[in-house]
């Protein structure tokens, strides 16, 4: 089964993976309330990217379902996470495709694996609230920057003084803020660092943490776990920061999600707080790693990877989402993320500020294919 090593937002890894996000493999007793630990490895100055681990929201939630008042269908009460698809499914459009190769118009590709063989893409890439895109192209050691179709429009060089000595390209996991600003976030001797991109301007600076990674953001501040295990949220208008409890929809409703061998949500404004087990269309256990993304319209989508008891060669790929109300929707089957480009994730779940439309990002051989929920 492979690690589900990097799968953000909110990430949680479950124990088969060597680098755990809230791992819950024990199906008795209550969640537990404190936040989980989250450990992650730099990157090394082989050229080979390296895996970071996602940190999982914490949960306090208990077997029973709250329901608020509503009309809506209670929606599943079991995630069955179906066998990856040979194609994406009607519901989900190709936005757009970006090739590899040399120009500026195209992103570019480094050597990775154990001997350097694999042609490694890049570092995946964010929505903005102007629909633009901005991806990590560590290969150039730049920041490209491509319209809504896919077209390209410039890119920002990264100066080799901002280069791990002076080569090698470490920032991961971007996110564009509402107003634009492009974020990312590296881990170094020095501690967390925090690239930002603000009104065309480039510039560094420290969070004050030994490790911290951005892997979420609710449009104005971005979260993410210590290796403390410590949700911390982060201003990066001044790299501010404080512990917190939950994550946050961008209207400013908390919400925390845990998983392991069941799905655990929490919805604290709206009195929900339910245990949904995790399985494969047999009905064997299924072991999963979750990004989560939330829409303006606070629907919590979830992008959900892994392998089930009954089977481990069999890859399982689907996404589904949690209403504001606490119902959770049929899991969907989705394509194999998995190439020998991908960096490590696989795969990104992605959302523009403002709106409430999924979209992933692949990094398959060919290229980056960026898809977008549209049923």
């Amino acid at each position: 089964m492979p690690c589900l090593a990097r799968l953000a937002a909110v990430c949680l890894v479950v124990v088969t993976c060597g680098s755990a996000c809230s791992s819950d493999s024990s199906d008795e007793g209550e969640p537990t309330t404190s936040p989980p630990s989250s450990t992650a490895a730099s990157p090394t100055p082989t050229g080979e990217p390296s895996a970071t681990s996602a940190p999982s929201a914490t949960s306090t939630a208990t077997s029973s379902a709250t329901s608020s008042p509503t009309s809506e269908p209670e929606g599943v009460d079991r995630l069955v996470v179906p066998e990856a698809a040979p194609t994406m499914p009607e519901a989900w459009h190709e936005r757009f495709v970006i090739g590899y190769g040399p120009g500026k118009e195209l992103l570019g590709t480094a050597p990775g694996g154990d001997s350097g063989t694999l042609d490694i893409g890049p570092e995946y890439g964010a929505p903005g609230p102007d629909g633009s895109w901005w991806f990590l192209d560590g290969a150039k050691a730049r920041l490209a920057h491509y319209d809504a179709s896919g077209e390209f429009l410039d890119q920002i060089r990264i100066p080799r003084t901002m280069l791990f000595q002076g080569r090698y390209f470490q920032w991961q996991l971007p996110h564009v803020m509402a107003d634009g600003t492009l974020v990312a976030s590296r881990n170094s001797q020095d501690g967390t660092m925090l690239l930002r991109v603000r009104d065309g301007v480039l510039d560094e600076i420290p969070i004050g943490l030994p490790y911290w990674a951005a892997t979420y953001s609710d449009g104005t501040l971005l979260y993410g776990y210590s290796g403390r295990g410590r949700l911390e949220v982060v201003d990066p208008t001044d790299g501010s920061r404080q512990r917190t409890d939950a994550f946050r929809t961008p209207s400013g409703a908390p919400f925390s999600l845990k998983v392991g061998g069941r799905l655990k949500v929490e919805l604290p404004d709206a009195g929900v707080s339910k245990v949904l087990p995790i399985s494969t269309t047999s009905g064997a256990p299924a072991h999963v790693g979750v990004q989560a993304q939330a829409g303006a319209d606070d629907t919590l989508h979830l992008f959900l990877v892994g392998a089930g008891e009954d089977d481990e060669s069999v890859q399982l790929v689907g996404a589904t989402s949690v209403s504001p109300s606490g119902a959770v929707a049929e899991v969907e089957p989705l394509a194999n993320p998995f190439s020998e480009a991908d960096p490590g994730s696989p795969a990104e779940l992605v959302m523009a500020p403002g709106s409430s439309t999924p979209m992933l990002v692949y990094v398959l051989d060919d290229g980056v294919h960026v898809y977008e929920r549209t049923g």
